[in-house]
This record gives C-alpha cells, structure tokens and sequence, in this order.
C-alpha cells in the first residue's frame, strides 16, 4: 500500500514543474505515516518472530517494501 501511494504521487507530482511542484510536497506524507506505521509494526513482528525463534522471510520481506517509500523519501531529499 505505501509503495503504490508513493507511486500514484510521485506520477501526479511529477505533472508540475516549479511552484506547483512544491505544492505538492503535503502529499507525500501519506506514503510517509503510511511506511512509517507499517514497517514499524513489521519490524516489531519480526523482533517477537525472531526472539520466538521462528522467523519468517515473508515478515522480513514485508517489512522491507513497507520501508521502501521512507527509504526513497530520505534518498530523494539527499540526493536531488
């Protein structure tokens, strides 16, 4: 869910160029909480799996595409 919310405004943000492009950084807050709660959640999952010592590659590999939208949030700020 959070990797197609980043995908659906990086594709409408992309359509603006100069001020419009800056008025379109709230949207990207959505993806933002939404990869935030989520892998958040998952990597709790995975500690309790882990401790468990049960752990799943499916928790982990949930996990890692929930973070992804956070991940390339940081990257983009840093880089572009």
């Amino acid at each position: 869910m959070p990797v197609v919310c980043l995908l659906a405004v990086e594709i409408y943000a992309s359509t603006f160029d100069g001020w419009g492009a800056w008025a379109t950084a709230p949207l990207f807050l959505v993806p933002l909480v939404l990869s935030v709660a989520i892998a958040a959640t998952g990597a709790v999952q995975c500690i309790l799996e882990f401790r468990a010592g049960s752990a799943r590659i499916s928790s982990i590999a949930y996990t890692v595409v929930a973070a992804f939208p956070l991940f390339w949030l940081l990257v983009r700020r840093h880089v572009t």
